[in-house]
């Protein structure tokens, strides 16, 4: 008898016949009464794939006891496309039903169908409708969604202020859009025309809402003239209050309510805003010739090499955005012990700042940013591979245990795709002998579990993992007894790896980051030495580029894209 044995198209054969016996109403239990149409299914299908439905169908509740389930405000053709997902893994979505969809799969508690909604709304986001995929994914809790689309208005501002669709806006979806620093504007002054264009359209329900809009809008760069016209305009409009007025109104006007001189007023009203970003590549730490490194070092356009310092942030009183601020070094320690520390760096301030320290102090763990939050997993402490997954507290500044790993590993990769975490390969003590392992696993933060996906072709560890292009690649890294420059990708939806083009060297412990549409993989180890390359991956050519080499060889770095914003001002 052969244990172990596994047939892994049998899921995928038993999702057919189920799929078969509800298409023919074999065995039913189930009776759906909705808005326009019966439905017939299976209790346990149901209970299986929807924590809702389960509750809803054991227990005593009548549903359960008459079979029987009436979900009359739901269209038939909204609850088919849902019950067809549970049955077969798939749904047709379009942009007139991904909306109403995602509702349902968050109400039904179907979480698997809810990150494909999501999924299909980012690959289709459009500056015709960006904010009103905002306000949908704010309300389902889909962060990363709601932030890609705030950041696609951002950065086309004053086309999605023109688009028909601004109109119908939500007053809290406008103010988080204000208070937004980066905005691509010509003038303030367009955010106050589009404002009072949205008020106009509702003037007795919005009205109310304009002080606290345009006290987010930089008034002081508007002058007197301009000032008294909008206070006309508005006027005309039905829409001037006293406290509008006098936020908006020059400051002479109010020379009763204002010492003569103060600028009182215009302090209340000055914002810092900028109307251009620029991406810069980071590069923090790690080890070079023997020596454990605090300091960061930058690349950006215009730069001829790497530097120690980063652009200066630009903005309305800044005339010198030429100008660099040399980079702070971290303040952490740097000696062979296993670190607890933990440190965030601010662009806008140039400067670090502590955090709460990790539960334990461990080596070689994974970090990840998943709907706004920071994961770490895994990782070596002084006794053992650790399974363990927190998540930062921002507004606690503390750190909360999350769903464990199958298994203790450290030294691996880990990202954020459509919702989930993956963890990809690694190192594992295996019968008290570490090993170098190829399995990958994906945290659906809904359920609070890790589940196994497809294994890498390759085992690896200390190696790259990065994504892009709603892919992940796992790049470079170690496999026990060789230094690797192969590269392998995943299709999520797929559930496959497959190879592409390899590295120009093989190399581990590297940062990795994206930037423009490409791939970054800078320093490591290539077996004989620490590395200052730096290597680029085009996924359209399917090709890797040598670009320009950092100052210091370094091992066991971290690298990270981010925007230096105000290339130019207001």
């Amino acid at each position: 008898m052969v244990e172990g044995v596994a047939d892994s198209g049998w899921h995928a054969t038993l999702t057919r016949g189920l799929h078969q016996a509800w298409e023919a109403g074999l065995f039913t239990d189930l009776v759906i009464t909705a808005q326009d149409q019966v439905i017939h299914a299976h209790k346990v299908i149901l209970a299986a794939a929807s924590p809702y439905f389960r509750a809803m169908l054991t227990g005593c509740l009548v549903e359960g006891r008459t079979h029987t389930l009436e979900l009359k405000d739901v269209p038939g053709s909204l609850l088919n496309i849902v019950l067809t997902y549970v049955y077969t893994g798939r749904a047709t979505l379009t942009e007139h039903n991904v909306q109403d969809v995602l509702t349902l799969a968050d109400y039904f508690q179907i979480h698997a169908l809810k990150k494909l909604c999501c999924y299909h709304l980012k690959n289709h986001l459009v500056t015709r409708t960006c904010l009103n995929v905002h306000e949908v994914a704010t309300l389902h809790r889909c962060h990363d969604l709601a932030a890609d689309a705030l950041s696609l208005a951002s950065s086309q501002c004053s086309e999605v202020l023109l688009q028909p669709s601004f109109l119908t806006l939500q007053p809290d979806t406008i103010l988080t859009l204000l208070k937004q620093p980066y905005l691509s504007v010509e003038s303030e002054e367009e955010l106050l025309k589009g404002v009072i264009l949205w008020a106009s359209k509702d003037p007795d329900e919005r009205r109310k809402w304009l002080p606290v809009l345009c006290q987010k809008i930089d008034l002081s760069l508007l002058d007197s003239q301009t000032r008294l016209k909008y206070i006309a305009t508005l006027e005309d409009r039905q829409l001037l209050t006293d406290d509008l007025k006098y936020i908006i109104a020059p400051i002479d006007v109010n020379s009763d309510t204002a010492e003569e001189g103060s600028d009182d007023q215009e302090e209340t009203v000055k914002k810092t805003r900028y109307n251009s970003q620029e991406e810069v590549l980071l590069v923090m730490g790690g080890e070079s010739n023997g020596r454990l490194l605090r300091n960061t070092e930058c690349f950006a356009v215009g730069y001829s090499s790497w530097r120690c310092s980063i652009p200066e942030v630009a903005g309305r009183h800044n005339q010198h955005y030429h100008r660099l601020q040399v980079l702070p070094v971290m303040s952490g320690q740097t000696n062979s012990q296993f670190l607890a520390s933990c440190e965030s760096y601010s662009v806008v301030t140039n400067s670090w700042r502590p955090l709460c320290d990790l539960p334990l102090p461990i080596h070689g763990a994974a970090a990840a940013f998943l709907d706004g939050a920071l994961y770490v997993a895994g990782g070596k402490s002084m006794r053992q591979y650790e399974e363990k997954l927190w998540v930062y507290d921002v507004q606690r500044d503390t750190w909360v245990a999350r769903g464990s790993l199958s298994s203790g590993r450290g030294h691996i990769g880990m990202a954020a795709l459509h919702g989930s975490l993956y963890a990809v390969g690694g190192m594992s003590c295996v019968g008290g002998i570490s090993q170098v392992l190829a399995s990958c696993e994906k945290f659906d933060p809904g359920s609070d579990m890790w589940v196994p996906i497809a294994s890498l072709s390759q085992a690896r560890a200390y190696h790259g993992v990065a994504v892009i292009n709603d892919h992940l690649y796992a790049i470079g890294g170690y496999d026990g007894a060789r230094w690797l420059s192969s590269v392998e990708r995943y299709d999520p939806l797929r559930d496959q790896w497959t190879t592409v083009s390899s590295m120009i060297s093989p190399r581990s412990s590297f940062g990795v980051t994206v930037s423009r549409g490409r791939i970054y993989c800078l320093g490591g180890f290539s077996g004989e030495s620490n590395l200052n390359t730096v290597e680029k991956y085009n996924p359209r050519t399917d090709m890797w580029h040598c670009v320009q080499s950092m100052q210091l060889r370094r091992y066991g770095l971290v690298a990270a894209t981010v925007n230096v914003p105000g290339a130019t001002q207001l």
